[in-house]
């Protein structure tokens, strides 16, 4: 059955439809650039996140492998190294506690405070009297008067901070404000129980011991490792970079090298963590800071300076500028405490403000320091990596185009491929796309058209298409009416009988009502 809608029906579905968005029309050329411009930037981010997943992609940014033909002073390892011969020269100021339980972990870092809030209270001077005395310590070196002197003094400094520093944890183990649970609380006074006792049995005694005149400091050696080991935590977090050099910074600079004179330079090497660019050493400080890295690249510069008063002997650094592969304006600074063989003699910048030019290929593996601020030959202010070596690998007579035109940069995809490619893909889709809307609308066009309907009806035979009204109203005018039978008659009178009865009932009921 057919529902015909009232004309309020029809004007509600017709603001409703007033109302609803029109869908985009995918054959316009605007939706269609629309569709260019967003295929292209989908294929070009797939393209990107598949490239960036191979880390020699970046290479073009960084230090490519060592070339086949350098000398036979260059190290063949892979870098890297899954095993490191000797962790504690691969990484200064890490302390590997990953098998300590709970409870050394929570006095581990009780120590790490302690240290931190007495060297806040110490001065320069004060520091470097309590570092020179651990070094003596761990050497089993006597003390001269002078020093004694001074040692006393300052240990009696420091045993008094430490017991105002664990009368501190002790109020605030114990205030009403501190929100602390019944088991905390009796952790955090087991912690403070362990370390008065350490310091008390032992640290006070290792401290004290220097000051005797037949000092036995090896039995305290570990005891002067240990806090050695807590300071040098604290020294790598006191780095800032892209800052000039200040006293804060000496505490990890003369430890490095101490690290340094340790092992020859072969050693150092091949306990390398990593083959580092300029942009990672630049942008990733924190997770390279004082970890033996191995960098390339071509001296620019190269000079002498000297040193300051220090007690590991040093007296002058080799000072190299190096411009890293991959072309970035940001250099390796260098301070080495040795040059190789037959390097050329260098001027010294501190007598005559004097630097050698240079342009030879170069490889180094040392601690990286920080991103140091110096000013560059432009006058102007620039931040640069600095690192800390013994020795470096030097390639007289090679350059940095040479050997980097030896690498397989040229097998990777070139930085242009990866947005040529997907916009050319784009563009293979998008005219596909066109093409077919054209042939779609050439096609509705035909069927829409007058004459293809004419054509549709040609096709049907004569036989096939119905008479038309005319026709059907003449062929049943000349059929025959069928004849009248006594039945048709007597069922025509029963109807005129019903009929009249159905009349009669009618006009009574109307009669009463009146």
């Amino acid at each position: 059955m057919v529902r015909f809608r009232s004309s309020k029906e029809i004007a509600e579905q017709g603001q409703r439809q007033g109302q609803r968005k029109a869908p985009p029309n995918y054959f316009s050329r605007r939706v269609q650039y629309r569709l260019l411009l967003m295929v292209a930037i989908l294929m070009g981010v797939v393209l990107t996140i598949e490239k960036v997943a191979d880390p020699a992609f970046f290479s073009f940014f960084g230090t490519p492998q060592t070339p086949s033909n350098v000398n036979s002073t260059s190290t063949d390892a892979n870098l890297p190294n899954e095993t490191l011969s000797e962790p504690l020269l691969a990484r200064y100021g890490v302390f590997d506690t990953s098998h300590f339980a709970q409870t050394d972990l929570d006095v581990h870092q009780t120590y790490l405070d302690l240290w931190d809030v007495i060297f806040k209270r110490l001065t320069y001077s004060q520091r470097k009297l309590v570092l020179s005395t651990l070094h003596k310590g761990r050497q089993q070196v006597t003390l001269d008067d002078e020093h004694k002197t001074t040692w006393w003094d300052l240990y009696q400094e420091i045993d008094e901070l430490f017991q105002k520093y664990m009368q501190q944890v002790l109020l605030s183990l114990n205030t009403s404000e501190n929100a602390l649970t019944d088991a905390q609380k009796a952790r955090g006074l087991a912690v403070v129980a362990t370390i008065r006792q350490q310091w008390n049995e032992r640290y006070r005694k290792a401290f004290l011991e220097v000051l005797e005149s037949n000092a036995n400091t090896k039995q305290f050696e570990n005891e002067y490792a240990f806090t050695q080991q807590i300071i040098d935590q604290l020294a790598l977090i006191m780095l800032k970079d892209h800052s000039l050099f200040s006293n804060e910074d000496d505490i990890a600079w003369f430890r490095m090298l101490e690290r340094l004179q340790q092992y020859d330079y072969p050693t150092i090497k091949s306990n390398s963590t990593a083959r580092v660019s300029a942009l990672e050493l630049g942008t990733q400080q924190p997770q390279f800071r004082g970890q033996l890295v191995t960098v390339r690249g071509e001296i620019r510069k190269a000079y002498r300076v000297q040193a300051q008063k220090n007690d590991l002997g040093v007296k002058q650094y080799f000072v190299i500028i190096i411009k890293p592969t991959g072309g970035t304006l940001v250099p390796f600074v260098v301070y080495s405490l040795e040059a190789p063989a037959n390097f050329p003699q260098l001027p010294d910048k501190n007598l005559d403000g004097q630097t050698r030019d240079m342009s030879d290929l170069v490889e180094v593996t040392g601690y990286f320091f920080k991103s140091w601020a110096h000013q560059g030959g432009d006058g102007k202010m620039h931040s640069s990596p600095l690192l800390l070596t013994r020795n470096f690998d030097w390639f007289e007579g090679q350059r940095l185009e040479a050997a980097a035109a030896e690498t397989s940069l040229a097998d990777s995809i070139p930085t242009w491929g990866v947005f040529t490619i997907p916009l050319t893909i784009a563009i293979v889709i998008t005219v596909g796309v066109y093409l077919a809307s054209i042939w779609n609308s050439k096609d509705a066009n035909k069927r829409t058209s007058p004459g293809s309907q004419d054509g549709e009806l040609a096709r049907f035979n004569e036989e096939e298409v119905g008479p038309t009204v005319l026709e059907s109203l003449r062929q049943l005018s000349q059929q025959e009416l069928p004849e009248v039978t006594d039945e048709m008659q007597s069922e025509e009178a029963t109807d005129a009988e019903d009929t009249g009865d159905e009349s009669t009932t009618f006009s009574s009921e109307s009669d009463s009502d009146e």
